[in-house]
Formats: C-alpha cells, structure tokens, sequence
C-alpha cells in the first residue's frame, strides 16, 4: 500500500492542481489501488479504522490522527496506535491522516470495507535547520495562472487578495525606500532635487541593486546609522548598519536571512515583499527575538534532496491545517497561523536609540528600549485580546465565498489530495487595514459626538472622540501616522472666530513656527492667502489615558508631555513683500504662530494642508529625535514625548469656544487620518491625502 500511495502522490504532485476543465479524482489503473468513492458510498456510514504511526521507524504517542476533511481529531497512544471513526459516506476520497510537529504530515489512502490490522502511516523527521541554498517560490502575477511554480496556480483567491495588499508592497514602497536611504525619489532630475535643496548623487536603484542616479534629501536609516557617508557621498553601497528595515520589509532575500540592507531586494523579493512563500516557511515564534526574518520568525527552508518534479529541495511549508497531503506542499501544521502571535512577528517592535553617540534616558525609560511599533501588545493587553479574538478575525476576515484554500468552489472536482477538503471558514488574505478604503475600516473604529449651547454671546462645544475598535489603539503601527480632530462653528455660512478650548498639535502640520519672541510679520516663503494662526499655551497639561506608562500611572502629566494649546484666532495674509506679509487684521497675542493654510474641513481623499493651531485636536504617539524634533521617524527617535492615542473603548472629550452672533450656530467635526507628518510629505514629494473616518454635526442652542 505504501509503494502505491507514493506513486500516487508523486503523479498527482506533477500533475499540478486541478484546472478548471481537470478531474482530478482518477484513481491509478491497478487492481491493489484505492478506488475513489462511487455512488452506492452515501450508503456507507462511519465505521472505526485503527492506525499505527511511527516516527523514523519507532511506534510514537500523541500524533494527531484523523479523516481527511473532517474536524474530529485522535491522538495515538504509546504504540502509536489510534482508533478513528471514519464516515465512508463522505463524497471526497477517503483518507486517514497523521500529524506530528517534528514530520511532513502523513496518511494513507483507504477502501471498503477498511482492513481489519492497523492501517501503518509512518512519519520522517523533517530536518529543521534553515537552508540559504532555498530559492522563494514565486506567487505568481494574479489573473495569470501559471505552473506549479507559482502559489496562484492552486490557491488563485487567496493569492489575489494578497497582491492587492500592503504585504505586496512593502519592499517596493517609495515612502520607505526615501527613509531608509535618505532620498526623495518622486524628484527625478538634477535641477529640482537642488531646488528642494538636495544632493544629486550616484547611488544605488531600489529593486535593482544597479547605480543610479538620485535625490539625496533629509535624513534616512542609512545616512543616519552609518556614520563617514550621506549627502554627495551616498551610503547606499558602504553601509553596514541596515536598521532591521529589511528584516520585515524584504525577508524574502535569498541566502542569508536577515541582517540585510533594502537595497539587496531585487526581483521577487522586492516585487512581492511579504509573500506567500516566507510567511509559509515560518516554523516557529520567538518572542524574545528582535523582529523580522532570522529574528522572532524563525523560518525554515528546505534542505532535505528532492525528488524529480519535485524540485532541487523536498518540499515543506507550514500552515494550520492538519489534512493537508499533497506532496508539492509538504505540509506541516502549526498553529499559529490562527493565533495573533504570528503576527507579532513584525508588528511588535521596541528598540534601543539606533543613532552613534546618542542613548536612552533610563530613568524614563528603565529597559532601554523605545515602544516603537506596540500593536500586539495592545491587542494581547485590550479586551479583545483577552476574550480570544485575534488579529487575524479583523485584518483576515472569512471569506464566506470561498470553499478552502485552493478554490474548490471553483471546479467540478472531488475533494481530496489535489483539490483539497472543504472547510467551514476561510480567512481572506487581504490584510486589510486604514490605507484600504473599501474596507471601510476607518469609518468603523471611531465615533465622535458633540455637545453644544450658546453660553454669553460663545458657543461652547465638548466633542467626544471615541475608539470604538476593541483589538488596539488606534492609530497604531507605524508612529507617523495619526489622528485629526478638525471643529468649525458657523452662523449660516458665515465661519466664526474661535476663542478659545483647544487647539490642534504641531503635528496637524505648519509651513513655519515662530514663538512671541519671533516677528510674526515677517515669514519667509509665505504666499497670499496663506494664514497665521495663534495659540496661547497655557499653564495646564493634558493628563490623557495613554498607552504603556502613558496611562498606567508611571507618568504624571508632565511626563506625558502635552501642553494645553488654545487657539487665540488667525489672520490671512493678503499682501507679501520680501519676507514681510500684510493680514487682513491684526494678529492676536499670543505665545505660537504657525504658518498655515486656510483650509475648509476635509473630505476623504482631499489633500492634507497645514492646520496646526486651527480649533480641534490630534492623536499620536510622538516620537523626539536629538535635536528635539518631533513626529520623527522611529530610527531617528530618542524619546517618546507623549502618546494619547485612543486605547480600545477610549473616548477623550476636547473643549472648543467660538463667538456666537446668532441664536443657533451649528458646530461640525471632522477626523481624519494621516499616514505621515505633513512636513515630511512635502519634503520628500510624497502625496498625503486626509483619511476620512467621521463627520458629525450639532446645533448649539
């Protein structure tokens, strides 16, 4: 039975998968073979079949074991054997697994009636070293359908919702690529990258490892972590310190794992990013490890010698089903795939201060290290967490069009070894999050309210901002991005001036920054039509429910590092003369002034514009670099100043005042979300749009 078996699954394994016109439940033309199911089999029922499984030739207790396609599991006793009870009336071929973490899943094919001594499936040790020699299979180039060589000849729903999603790209993404190496590649020539007051230097392309010539503008990991290069002198090619971008980003470069630069993922492994092929070789997780390939994912590719129409390496991959037996795949389970610690493999990330020369306040920060990237431990801490869902419920959602992972909802086919076994949930391999907009996930998170009246000649408005996802803060990943509160009060369509409550942050963007010290008449660059807004700081500090020491109590509320901003009123400029502007009225006192634009409250996918100081509020996790900067990125950070994003269940209420000169002013709010400071955007070229999440109105009375 085991020749047979074997011949069996080598023939089907060159085979392929089943196209749509294939049938893939021809069984071998010989009289020893396991015929498929016929007709008469619905009048079969479930009738007890005894296994016997070793494990390199020894008898072994506690592997799994079960029927092909169906849920109920065994586990074998000290002789290995386990008695299952089999349904022979199951339309799909019948087949007996087994499942050990150390071997390749096993079974073996069976016929009516079942035979009377146990049915022997014998298991080989996988050899779990990780192998450099392994080159990554391609996914394929969805709708194309290709060979076995690529994951979408099989698995074509799943490999199309992955192309469509931010793992595709993370290699190849321009806003990274500029952080890394310091550059700014959306300026393309020589002229404007000096315009922009960049450096047009030789260097190395994104995606081909080849020279090329680029703007090298502001800071990036490379030029920042490699002390000697940067500027005229590139570090592309001479780096040594890659700052583990690549290690989550790129870590399907062939040869070594991890510990590479960006800049050596060409080819598939800058086209695909995080493709199917390295999440599918993760054996296993460490949390103690520093994120990313070779780090907290530990990925094991092939060693063992292959096999003709099997490929230079006998194939294995990792998945969470227990069933799966074609031998192109190699399957072994594991569960994690099912559990959000696979994903904190990258979305969990504190790291020590990477800049030479510069270190950590222990004092505020005890273990060394900077909350970078918390988002699984905000989930794994949240109420969601603790009731069991995980990441892969929200961000994986079941695909309820979809019969298992290979398409069988797709061909006229018997569920088995090649088409595989219909499953009750199928999650999507879309990855959905804030940046894609038909999942609508950003409208879902948050819910604002707004309590307004008419008090002495003001309209007092208290606007509640609320987190209404349980998973995780929100926003999360990336520090960069963050939340926008933006509030209007009008009379008609008559906008009215705001008198005080709260101002938006720094980070809601400003072309220029002066303090009462500066000469606010005087603002280089600006343009007509432009505005200066005031903001008074006063003595108080917002003591905010945060994240980590930000809202357990280790900070106070000067360790929060949030002042009280209130906007004093703007002015817009109508005449520039020189570096000297004119407004339209008279600036009002106060302690800042940012340069910014006049801006109406956003719609989705409208450009983001400059609105630091206007009536409204933010969100973010504010990192510092050595110079005092803030909304640096996170290889530049020093510090964490403050972090008042909105934990799961979290409302924050903000204050906002306006003259009122009618007897029902209606007031708006609007939140939005960025994915980058607005400087930055603008410095590097990158186009920054407001991510709409809700609008809600209110008339004051």
């Amino acid at each position: 039975m085991r020749r047979l078996l074997v011949g069996l699954l080598l023939g089907l394994a060159l085979a392929g998968c089943p196209d749509d016109d294939d049938d893939a439940t021809d069984a071998p033309d010989d009289d020893d073979a396991t015929d498929a199911p016929d007709d008469d089999d619905a009048t079969l029922g479930v009738e007890p079949v005894t296994v016997a499984v070793t494990l390199d030739g020894e008898p072994v207790a506690d592997v799994t074991v079960g029927q092909g396609g169906d849920s109920e599991r065994w586990l074998t006793d000290a002789s290995g054997q386990a008695t299952v009870n089999f349904d022979f009336g199951v339309d799909a071929e019948w087949i007996v697994i087994a499942s050990a973490p150390d071997a390749r899943l096993g079974g073996a094919f069976l016929s009516h009636p079942p035979p009377a001594d146990p049915v022997p499936i014998e298991l080989t040790s996988f050899d779990d070293s990780d192998n450099p020699e392994y080159v990554f299979r391609p996914p394929g180039n969805p709708p194309e359908i290709g060979s076995t060589e690529f994951c979408n000849h099989c698995h074509r729903t799943m490999t199309e919702d992955w192309d469509a999603s931010p793992h595709r790209s993370a290699a190849s993404n321009p806003a990274v690529h500029d952080l890394y190496a310091g550059t700014a590649d959306a300026i393309t020539d020589a002229g404007a990258c000096a315009d922009a007051g960049g450096i047009w230097a030789e260097g190395l392309g994104p995606g081909t490892g080849a020279a090329a010539e680029r703007c090298y503008l502001g800071s990036g990991v490379l030029p920042a972590l490699n002390e000697g290069c940067g500027g005229a002198d590139p570090c592309d090619a001479v780096a040594t310190e890659f700052g583990g971008c690549a290690d989550c980003h790129a870590p399907g470069i062939d040869g070594q794992l991890g510990g590479r630069s960006l800049l050596e993922a060409t080819g598939l492994a800058y086209d695909k990013g995080v493709h199917c092929d390295v999440c599918h070789h993760v054996e296993g997780i460490d949390e103690e490890a520093e994120p990313g390939a070779a780090g907290r994912l530990r990925i094991v590719r092939p060693s063992e010698a292959g096999s003709p129409g099997m490929g230079e390496f006998q194939p294995i991959m990792f998945g969470p089903w227990d069933d799966v037996l074609s031998p192109i795949m190699g399957a072994v389970q594991r569960t994690f795939f099912e559990e959000a610690v696979f994903c904190s493999g990258c979305h969990q990330q504190e790291q020590a201060v990477l800049l030479p020369g510069e270190s950590i306040d222990t004092t505020r920060w005890p273990s060394g290290r900077l909350p970078v990237h918390t988002t699984y431990e905000e989930w794994s801490t949240g109420p969601l967490g603790a009731g069991g869902s995980t990441c892969q419920d929200c961000h994986m959602p079941l695909d309820p069009d979809v019969t298992n992972g290979a398409d069988l909802q797709k061909f006229d086919v018997t569920p088995g070894l090649a088409a595989g076994w219909p499953r009750d949930e199928v999650h999507g391999h879309s990855f959905v999050g804030p940046r894609d907009a038909d999942a609508g996930l950003l409208g879902l998170v948050a819910l604002v309210t707004i309590d307004a009246a008419v008090e002495d000649d003001e309209v007092v408005a208290q606007v509640a901002v609320r987190n209404g996802n349980r998973g995780h803060f929100v926003p999360t990943g990336e520090p960069m991005r963050h939340l926008l509160l933006q509030v209007e009060a009008r009379c008609d369509d008559a906008l009215l001036a705001p008198t005080g409550g709260h101002a938006i942050p720094d980070f809601g963007g400003a072309l220029a920054t002066q303090d009462s010290g500066g000469d606010w008449t005087v603002w280089p660059g600006a343009e007509v039509g432009q505005v200066v807004r005031v903001v008074r700081r006063t003595a108080g500090l917002h003591d905010y429910p945060g994240w980590g020491p930000f809202g357990d109590g280790t900070f106070d509320a000067a360790g929060k590092g949030m002042p009280v901003d209130e906007p004093a009123g703007f002015s817009t400029i109508t005449a520039v003369d020189g570096d000297t502007v004119t407004f339209d009225a008279a600036l009002p006192a106060g302690d800042l002034a940012y340069l910014g634009e006049a801006a109406a409250l956003p719609d989705d996918g409208a450009p983001a514009a400059a609105v630091a100081g206007a009536p409204g509020f933010g969100f973010a996790r504010v990192l510092v670099g050595s110079d005092g900067s803030r909304m640096v990125p996170h290889f530049a950070a020093v510090d964490v100043a403050s972090d008042n994003r909105l934990g799961p269940d979290g409302e924050w209420t903000s204050e906002h005042r306006f003259a009122a000169d009618c007897a029902a002013p209606e007031v708006t709010a609007t939140l939005t979300w960025r994915q980058y400071p607005l400087g930055l955007a603008r410095e590097r070229g990158w186009e920054l749009t407001e991510g709409l999440m809700r609008t809600t109105s209110s008339t004051a009375e």
